[in-house]
């Protein structure tokens, strides 16, 4: 939705600022265009309401954050894995992501696979196939 139908739709003229924070409840809304703007025009000038905002903002940050550092834990495992010749590190890089990512890792990595790489390569193959 674009600024000028949410002032045509509300009869609110916002900052761009206020319309920045407008449109991003809007897209994490499943509501149409017309459904929202009568309930923002309801309760969206409420503390409230920006407050929760702030905070599911705040935590999908922390989220995104602790993807990243778990993502380079298991890259850093993973690299000690075949550092070390030593399997125990892969395993824990499977804990934390999981298989599938440890061999996609692995691959991207350029670093040559372990047998249950292999493995786990075939058995999406023959999931695959059938």
């Amino acid at each position: 939705m674009t600024q000028k139908e949410f002032e045509e739709r509300t009869g609110i003229v916002p900052t761009p600022e206020d319309f920045e924070y407008i449109h991003e409840v809007y897209m994490n809304t499943s509501m149409d265009k017309d459904a929202f703007c009568k309930e923002f025009k309801k309760h969206g000038e409420s503390q409230i309401i920006r407050d929760i905002y702030i905070r599911v903002v705040n935590c999908n940050v922390k989220l995104n954050r602790q993807k990243e550092v778990t993502n380079d834990l298991a890259d850093f495992l993973i690299g000690k894995a075949h550092a070390y010749d030593d399997t125990d590190f892969r395993k824990q890089a499977v804990k934390l992501v999981g298989e599938v990512e440890v061999v996609k890792r692995t691959i991207e990595l350029g670093l040559p696979l372990w047998d249950e790489d292999r493995k786990c390569i075939l058995s999406m193959i023959n999931e695959q196939s059938k």
